[in-house]
């Protein structure tokens, strides 16, 4: 039985919050329940000691119980998450339409999650989409609703291997020798793109593209704060015109916007590897 309020709306009442953030958490409890927060603050311990009473007059049924159980934990789940999205908020009104289901459905499935990363993850999304309404989409909370913790922290070891912010290499999924050990490290190979694939973060196709060169300047592929840094071999040669970039995996839209809210590592035995086997034709790496 729940006897009271989850501590995290209780904390969410008693939280030194600015005051965007403290409008905006009484935005989205008011919400909810019909009461402001410290309303329902106050309210919700004298109404708990209500039910309690009536509760032990009356025989408890183990489906109630259940209930009771289910929701507590939800509204812990979905405290918990609102804690962590009122800090980043810097939106000075609610420009939250009623109709905004992306974040009605953010909030909702926040009460489903439980794992930290997860949690700070929808709070950031929550916050931006509170922020400035339509920046994320309902193929934002389908993606989301299937991703779980090892799925995300897979998610955050491959953008470990993304150049130029948004590709991998297509030839690093063969996993060449010379690669094997920086991979097996990070526990990816072409399965865990194709799970990846499926979840909708990196697009399902590999891709090339040319870029035109016309003027044949050196060209630069960037690894983190790192530059890889090509010039055409012979600039005389009309080939140099263009640049035909080598085949390769990109993040899909949803992706892009997930990214931005994790911390993928640099690796620098993979950036080794780059500078070793990146190739682009008629054109050579500048030391």
């Amino acid at each position: 039985m729940i006897n009271n309020l989850p501590q995290p709306i209780k904390d969410l009442g008693k939280a030194a919050l600015s005051k965007v953030a403290d409008k905006f958490v009484d935005f989205v409890i008011t919400k909810y329940t019909g009461k402001s927060i410290k309303v329902f603050e106050v309210e919700g311990d004298i109404d708990a000691d209500k039910v309690r009473t009536k509760w032990e007059l009356l025989e408890k049924p183990f489906w109630l119980q259940a209930e009771a159980i289910k929701m507590g934990r939800q509204y812990s789940n979905f405290g918990n998450t609102l804690l962590k999205a009122a800090p980043i908020i810097t939106a000075t009104d609610n420009k939250i339409a009623d109709d905004n289901d992306v974040f009605c459905g953010f909030l909702e499935h926040s009460k489903e999650i439980s794992n930290e990363e997860m949690q700070e993850l929808i709070a950031k999304i929550i916050a931006g989409e509170y922020n400035a309404p339509g920046t994320y989409s309902m193929s934002t909370l389908q993606v989301i609703k299937m991703l779980g913790k090892s799925e995300l922290e897979l998610f955050e070891r491959m953008c470990s291997l993304l150049i130029s912010s948004d590709q991998i290499p297509q030839d690093l999924f063969s996993l060449p020798e010379n690669a094997k050990g920086f991979m097996k490290k990070l526990v990816i190979d072409f399965g865990s793109l194709q799970l990846l694939q499926s979840l909708g973060l990196f697009l399902p196709n590999s891709m090339t593209k040319s870029l035109e060169n016309l003027e044949k300047k050196n060209f630069k592929t960037v690894y983190f704060d790192k530059n890889i840094l090509f010039t055409p071999i012979a600039p005389e040669n009309e080939n140099t015109l263009k640049i035909s970039m080598p085949g390769s995996f990109g993040l899909s839209p949803v992706g892009k916007q997930l990214l931005k809210h994790l911390t993928p590592k640099y690796n620098d035995e993979y950036f080794v590897w780059l500078k070793e086997n990146y190739k682009i034709p008629n054109y050579k790496i500048l030391e």
